[in-house]
């Protein structure tokens, strides 16, 4: 992606990464990523996109049967459901990338988004890659996901939340 020009409508997600050369700093945008971390980029944000659908479906569902006054188990079961599928297809299974099965937390606004948020540059060493996401709404988190090569395609092997000046590691 590269950036708007004048006249033309700007994105408010921005992959970038400051290179500095020969005493000048210079930004770099999606057209100058190498394959592999475009197609890092490009899993990433179908999670996001996913994770969204996810969250904003289950939300409006559960309101409906809150407002109603109905019993939403069955509606829990059928998001968990969903939400398992979607954790299968882009993470690796560990208990804290998937505890968030445990408590199908969802709200509005959603916790992903990739038109929202800002997302970094990929960092790409090897089979092993690092983004970081600042989120610009709700509580403004800044996450970094890290994501390994497997089988020619990318999955997330763990995220993790800025606290201070370290980083935790929280669940999907």
């Amino acid at each position: 992606m590269a950036l708007a020009g004048p006249g033309q409508p700007r994105s408010y997600t921005m992959y970038f990464r400051t290179v500095r050369l020969c005493c000048r700093t210079y930004l770099v945008t999606e057209v100058f990523m190498l394959p592999e971390e475009k197609k890092v980029l490009n899993v990433l944000k179908e999670f996001m996109a996913a994770m969204r659908d996810w969250e904003c479906a289950y939300s409006h569902e559960q309101r409906i049967l809150i407002d109603s006054d109905k019993d939403s188990s069955e509606c829990d079961k059928k998001y968990e459901n969903i939400l398992r599928e979607v954790l299968g297809r882009f993470s690796v299974s560990k208990s804290r990338n998937w505890a968030r099965l445990a408590d199908l937390g969802c709200g509005s606004p959603p916790t992903y988004d990739p038109d929202r948020d800002v997302i970094e540059a990929p960092e790409l060493v090897g089979e092993k890659c690092a983004v970081v996401v600042r989120q610009t709404v709700r509580l403004k988190a800044v996450y970094k996901f890290s994501l390994h090569a497997k089988d020619g395609s990318w999955l997330i092997v763990k995220k993790e939340t800025l606290n201070g000046d370290k980083w935790k590691q929280t669940a999907l």
